[in-house]
């Protein structure tokens, strides 16, 4: 009752948990009306049918491009009725997000005077309106910041067989993982021989349940899938990646040699800066800082991100907001994080309006800034934790 009571003395974190709620009843009503529109659970279960009739899952950069483990795992969804199956999807990624986004947050609550209700409550006013749409769509970049949170609270618990089981699973599922996986498993030993042993396991699951030929060519296909999907995200200039930034403001396309250079450079630095964040900081505030920066690798530098996909970055925003408000008092930087945050939620509608027909180059530049924001933080000494 006590938290209740000092939940409703913070409208602000009242308000942020009643949109759990909404979003909840909201996405309800949009699938008992419209079943199977607004989301992508058709590519799954594409994948998933494809599988069980024994044909080639790919037909190109779109539809269904995700591995052979992930059409393999989706099977069982393919029996539930198609209104069961919106809804159950939905749902599961709503509560893993939440679920996710407590149990990080209750690691760094012991250091606030405030409980972990309101600070649910303010990061949830923040991380739910980005995180909509992909409630909405049933998109597996929940999934994936949710893994993210979730493995980071598992390091912090020294739970290593668990966070490594997370890692090596949606690894398997989703090769866009990759920024988050390689610097996790590579500054933690723990992960070293537990990882690829059990990435490897689930790897196999196809030539296990399909044999070793057809689940060869299906991995065979789906190389020449992602080539030709990361091909169109470098060629085409609408995707809300930081290197469209110069086309869609300026007509000027950046050169692919020049884009993969700059990538690794980057990629470098990345892993640097989240290695002397750990040593310097410690395990616990560092591991905030190679989630954040992770975040804004992932979403900058993915050929073919889309503006529903800054859910990763919107997550992270919320986190600072929260810890800025909450923790530190710090109303700069609480209307800094705050006011990115802004960006990224209505980055289409200003994208648009700045510039005619371009709708996807303010996210990029939202992520840009809050990577200046993260390195300016580090190098104030900014810490989660005495």
């Amino acid at each position: 009752m006590k938290d209740i009571a000092l939940l409703k003395n913070h409208p602000a974190a009242l308000f942020g948990m009643f949109l759990w709620g909404l979003a909840v009843i909201l996405i309800f009503v949009k699938v008992a009306l419209e079943p199977g529109q607004h989301t992508v659970l058709d590519s799954y279960l594409l994948g998933a049918d494809r599988w069980i009739d024994r044909v080639k899952l790919y037909s190109g950069p779109g539809g269904f491009i995700y591995t052979p483990t992930f059409a393999v795992l989706f099977v069982p969804i393919t029996k539930l009725p198609i209104f069961l199956a919106d809804l159950l999807w939905r749902l599961f990624i709503i509560g893993l997000y939440a679920w996710a986004s407590l149990r990080l947050l209750r690691h760094f609550q012991e250091y606030s005077g405030e409980t972990l209700f309101n600070r649910f409550g303010l990061f949830s006013l923040i991380a739910v309106p980005i995180a909509f749409s992909g409630f909405r769509n049933g998109q597996v970049n929940v999934i994936l910041i949710a893994a993210m949170m979730l493995v980071i609270s598992q390091i912090i618990e020294k739970r290593w067989n668990s966070a490594a089981l997370i890692l090596a699973l949606i690894m398997s599922l989703k090769p866009t993982f990759i920024v988050f996986f390689l610097l996790v498993t590579t500054l933690f030993r723990p992960f070293w021989l537990r990882v690829p042993l059990m990435l490897l396991a689930f790897l196999s699951l196809p030539l296990v349940f399909g044999g070793l030929d057809y689940g060869l060519e299906q991995y065979n296909n789906f190389l020449e899938m992602a080539d030709s999907a990361v091909d169109r995200g470098v060629t085409t200039p609408n995707w809300a990646s930081f290197f469209n930034i110069p086309m869609q403001l300026f007509n000027y396309s950046v050169p692919e040699n020049l884009q993969n250079i700059l990538k690794i450079i980057l990629a470098a630095m990345t892993w640097a800066v989240c290695f002397y964040a750990i040593v310097r900081h410690g395990t616990r505030t560092g591991l905030i800082y190679l989630l954040s920066f992770a975040a804004c690798y992932h979403v900058m530098f993915n050929p073919r991100s889309v503006n529903t996909d800054y859910i990763i970055l919107g997550s992270v925003l919320a986190f600072w907001f929260t810890a800025a408000t909450c923790q530190w008092r710090d109303k700069a930087l609480a209307w800094t994080t705050g006011l990115i945050a802004l960006g990224v939620l209505f980055a289409f509608d200003i994208s648009r309006t700045l510039v005619t027909d371009a709708t996807s180059w303010f996210n990029p530049l939202m992520a840009a800034v809050f990577t200046g924001v993260l390195i300016w933080q580090l190098s104030s000494k900014r810490v989660f934790a005495p």
